[in-house]
Order: C-alpha cells, then sequence, then structure tokens
C-alpha cells in the first residue's frame, strides 16, 4: 500500500470536508444575519409608522399544506344518521344538507355563547366536535358555525354559507338546524409556515393594502381558505393567514406569501 499517497487523500479530504463545514456555517450565520436585518427593518418600520400590534409571535412552529375537501352525500347514510341522532326528526334538503327538528327545543345561553353552542354541537349534530362557533345573529335567531381542520376554519370568508345552522326561537332555544360536512384530504407533504409577523411585514410593504401610520393590526388567524373550486362538491382550500388591519380583513397565503383578494 502506497501510504504517502493514502496519507495525502486523507489530508486532501479534511481539508474538503473543512472548506465544506465553514461555507454550511457561514451560510447559516449568513441567513441569520439578513434574518434579524429583516427583523430589524420591520421593528424600524413598525416604530416610525407607530402601528400597534395587539398579539404576540408565536414562538410554535407552524406546518400545513394544501386540503380538498369533498362534500359528504348524507343520503348515502340516512339510515345510519336517523339511528344515532336522537331526539330529533331528520330530512334531507338535498343530498349532501342535513335538516333536523329537534323533538323538544333545546334550552341555549346565550350569555355563555360558545360553551352552550359546543355542548349542543356535541350532543346532537354529526360530528358536531369537528365545527366552530363564528357568528350569533340575534336579531335573525340564527347561528353559524364553520367546520375546522386541526383546529382551523375552513371558508370562514364566507358569511352566507355556515356549514351548520341553529335556528333558534323567540325563548333563545334551539329547535332546528342544517348542516353541510366535508371530508378533508391533505394534499401534499407539510411545509412550514409564514409566521404572523411575516405577514405582517409582507402586508406593509404592500402598496395595493396601504397600512397607514397609527394603524392597529389586532389578529392574525390561521384558515383554510377556497381558492379553487373544481365543481359543487369538490374544492380545493390553501392555508391562509386573516389579518385584521383597523378592523378591515386582509387575507395572505400562508405558504407563498401572496395577499389574496378575497371577499370577507
Amino acid at each position: 500500500m502506497d501510504w504517502s499517497r493514502t496519507k495525502t487523500i486523507f489530508i486532501v479530504t479534511f481539508m474538503l470536508l473543512n472548506i465544506f463545514l465553514g461555507y454550511q456555517l457561514a451560510e447559516k450565520q449568513r441567513h441569520g444575519d439578513i434574518n434579524e436585518i429583516e427583523q430589524m427593518t420591520l421593528d424600524t418600520q413598525i416604530e416610525e409608522q407607530r402601528i400597534n400590534i395587539e398579539f404576540g409571535e408565536s414562538e410554535e412552529e407552524l406546518l400545513g399544506a394544501p386540503i380538498t375537501g369533498f362534500q359528504r352525500v348524507f343520503e348515502d347514510d340516512i339510515t345510519f344518521l336517523e339511528q344515532t341522532l336522537e331526539r330529533q326528526e331528520i330530512e334531507l334538503i338535498d343530498s349532501t344538507t342535513l335538516y333536523s327538528e329537534l323533538d323538544s327545543p333545546y334550552n341555549f345561553s346565550p350569555a355563555n355563547l360558545s360553551a352552550s353552542t359546543e355542548a349542543f354541537m356535541q350532543q346532537y349534530v354529526f360530528r358536531g366536535e369537528e365545527y366552530q362557533l363564528a357568528a350569533y345573529d340575534e336579531e335573525e335567531g340564527l347561528i353559524g358555525l364553520y367546520q375546522t381542520f386541526e383546529g382551523s376554519m375552513i371558508d370562514q370568508y364566507e358569511r352566507d354559507s355556515y356549514h351548520v345552522v341553529l335556528e333558534l326561537n323567540d325563548s333563545d332555544q334551539i329547535v332546528s338546524y342544517t348542516q353541510r360536512y366535508l371530508t378533508i384530504v391533505e394534499q401534499g407533504v407539510e411545509e412550514e409556515l409564514l409566521t404572523p409577523m411575516q405577514v405582517v411585514e409582507r402586508l406593509i410593504n404592500d402598496p395595493q393594502v396601504g397600512i397607514g401610520t397609527d394603524s392597529t393590526i389586532s389578529s392574525a388567524t390561521i384558515g383554510y381558505y377556497n381558492l379553487m373550486e373544481v365543481d359543487a362538491n369538490f374544492q380545493i382550500y390553501a392555508p391562509v393567514w386573516r389579518v385584521i388591519v383597523d378592523e378591515e380583513p386582509f387575507f395572505v397565503n400562508a405558504l407563498t406569501g401572496e395577499v389574496q383578494n378575497i371577499t370577507s
């Protein structure tokens, strides 16, 4: 064995390894410096424009991917639903919309809206735990809920298209409801989502949004929004941040950072 040649190969290999590791470290430091510069720039913008942000940055890494939603065809399950949904009479408005009338009114407490709604949903509604309260119209006697995926609401910008609508009588008792249900399938591998502050930065720098001096950014919540409708029973949703600026909602794709043109 040519030990001199072997020794030379080892030395060259270690030199190349050190160069590679040094390059990786430099790149990591460079990206870290860029992130720090971007953060400093954002902090400066917020301070100079006197923008008030009423939420904190989450330390938890958020992951997500687009999802597809298939309208469940209730007519295939009508016998099962009749047997499992007790103390109510159900019928189908169409193949994907269920209507239920309770045998007796359910006492509901508007003063404890969220807990009362959650209790009713778990007792009376098919997979009721998957829905989240979205709106209460006291004048019309209606409560609207959206279905969720991993805790985030789906299609929460379509205020005339709730997945469940509870109907109340004049005594604030629930007497009936309508329901639609989506079968959700996640598409692709989950990716890291933009953070709320990264989304705020994009909105501040977008001239079409026009966040002005002394603006207040009150909340940023993640949801799934219908950006492509293949047909009435099959839709594609993307994870999107809903950011409230001076009581006006703005929507930013949590994967791409694109500001979406969505009418709330």
